[in-house]
C-alpha cells in the first residue's frame, strides 16, 4: 500500500521575513517589499527586486544561496521536531531545486572581489552543503528544472519515501539575486518596472526575487510514531514538457493541463475537492494568459468558485525557489484555511476567468490545493497538496 506523505516541518528565509508568522502574515497583509538593487556584483543595480535583508548569506566559503538554504532548511527540521538528535542521520534524504546556485561566487572573482579555489567553481553543490552542515548521510540530489525546481524537490523527495531510500526527506529550493539571473530577463524584455503583477491588466513581465523555502516530509506512520500533527499531506504529482520553446509556454497549455490532470489522478483525488489553486503567476503576458487559460481547463466549471492565488505579488519570481515557496504556501492555508491575496492586482486581466483572491484573504472552498510551477525549457508540474488524515493529523485535532 502506497503511504501517505505528509508535510510534517516548515522554514522560509524571504523577503517578507525570515520565520513562518513572519512569511504567512505578511502574505495576507498583502505586503509587496520590492525596492531597488544594490547588491554588490550583479551589474544592474537599481533594477527592482524582492530582495532578503538581514538573513545569514554567505560565510566567504558557501554562496549566498546555500547561506539561505541553511537557515531554512534548519528551520524546517526544528519545526518538525527533528533539530539535534531527533533522526538518524542516514534515514534522513535531501532534495533541493535551484537555478542558477552558487553563482554569485564565481560573479565575485570575475569583478575580482575575490579568489575561488577547488569546488567553489561548481555552483550547484546546495545539497552537500545542507549535508555537510546538517550532519545529513541519506540520499541526496539536486534538481535544476529552472523556475519550476523547487515544486519538482517535492515531488521526487515524496517519491524517495515513497520508494523506501529515506524515512524523512527535507526538500525546497533557493535562489539569490545574481548577474545571470537579472540579466537573463532584463535581455528578454521581460522585466516589469513597477513591481511582479500577476494577472493584472497593466502587468508588463516579472520582477526577481531570493530566498530559499524547505518542508519535511516523512509517512503519516512515521508522523504519528513520533507523536507529530502534519500541516498538510503531499497527495500527487505530475510533470510534463512543452516541447514547443526554449523560453515560452505554449499557448495551447496542453502539457500544463496533462501535468494537473495526472497530479490528481496519481493523488486518487477528486476534481471537486479542490477547493483553491497556488498559480505560478509570474506576472509576465505570456505565462499569466496561458496559465488563465489551463487552470479555467482544469477547473471547468468550478472556475468561478475556486480562489486563486499569486504568492510571486509578495515574493518576487524567485527562479528554482519558487515552486517551493507556493508548496510551503499550499501547506499553510491547508491548515488555516485561507488564502492570501494577490497585492499588486489592480485591474483584473480581462481575458482571466480565474477568481483571483484580491485585498483581503479568502477562504479555500474544499480540502486540495492545487500548485502549479512552469519553467523555461517547457518544464510543466503541479503537485496537489490537502489535508492529512487519520490519527493525529490536524483535521482530527480540529474535530
Amino acid at each position: 500500500m502506497t503511504p501517505q506523505i505528509v508535510i510534517t516541518g516548515l522554514g522560509v528565509v524571504s523577503p517578507l521575513g525570515h520565520d513562518l508568522d513572519s512569511y504567512w502574515n505578511g502574505l495576507l497583509r498583502g505586503e509587496v517589499p520590492v525596492r531597488p538593487l544594490d547588491y554588490p556584483g550583479t551589474a544592474v543595480d537599481g533594477s527592482l527586486t524582492y530582495v532578503v535583508d538581514g538573513a545569514p548569506g554567505s560565510d566567504g566559503e558557501i554562496g549566498r544561496a546555500s547561506g539561505f538554504a541553511v537557515e531554512a532548511a534548519r528551520a524546517a527540521l526544528a519545526d518538525a521536531g527533528l533539530a539535534g538528535e531527533g533522526a538518524e542521520p542516514e534515514t534522513v534524504g535531501l532534495c533541493v531545486g535551484t537555478g542558477n546556485g552558487d553563482s554569485d561566487l564565481q560573479e565575485a572573482e570575475r569583478d575580482g572581489r575575490r579568489k575561488l579555489t577547488g569546488l567553489q567553481w561548481f555552483p550547484y553543490g546546495t545539497s552537500g552543503v545542507l549535508a555537510r552542515e546538517l550532519g545529513l548521510s541519506g540520499p541526496a540530489t539536486t534538481v535544476s528544472t529552472a523556475c519550476a525546481a523547487g515544486a519538482y524537490a517535492v515531488a521526487l523527495g515524496a517519491e524517495m519515501i515513497t520508494d523506501g531510500e529515506a524515512d524523512v526527506v527535507l526538500v525546497g529550493g533557493t535562489e539569490a539575486v545574481s548577474r545571470p539571473a537579472m540579466g537573463a530577463f532584463l535581455r528578454l524584455g521581460a522585466a516589469d518596472p513597477v513591481h511582479c503583477r500577476p494577472f493584472d491588466s497593466d502587468r508588463a513581465g516579472t520582477v526577481y526575487g531570493e530566498g530559499a523555502a524547505f518542508l519535511v516530509l516523512e509517512s503519516a506512520e512515521h508522523a504519528a510514531a513520533r507523536g507529530r500533527t502534519p500541516y498538510a499531506a503531499v497527495l500527487g504529482a505530475g510533470w510534463s514538457c512543452d516541447a514547443f520553446h526554449v523560453t515560452a509556454p505554449d499557448p495551447e497549455g496542453v502539457q500544463a493541463v496533462r501535468a494537473a490532470h495526472e497530479a490528481l489522478t496519481r493523488g486518487g483525488v477528486a476534481k471537486d475537492s479542490v477547493g483553491a489553486v497556488i498559480s505560478h503567476g509570474t506576472g509576465t503576458p505570456a505565462n499569466d494568459s496561458t496559465e488563465s487559460r489551463t487552470t479555467a481547463t482544469v477547473l471547468g466549471g468550478m472556475v468561478a468558485s475556486v480562489p486563486v492565488a499569486a504568492v510571486k505579488s509578495a515574493l518576487g519570481h524567485s527562479g528554482g525557489a519558487a515552486g517551493a515557496f507556493s508548496c510551503v504556501t499550499a501547506a499553510l492555508a491547508s491548515r488555516h484555511g485561507v488564502l492570501p491575496p494577490v497585492g499588486t492586482l489592480d485591474r483584473v486581466d480581462p481575458e482571466c476567468s480565474l477568481r483571483l483572491v484580491r485585498d483581503v484573504p479568502e477562504s479555500t472552498r474544499g480540502t486540495t490545493l492545487l500548485v502549479n510551477a512552469y519553467a523555461f525549457g517547457g518544464n510543466n508540474i503541479t503537485v496537489a497538496i490537502g489535508a492529512a488524515q487519520g490519527p493525529g493529523t490536524a483535521a482530527e485535532v480540529r474535530a
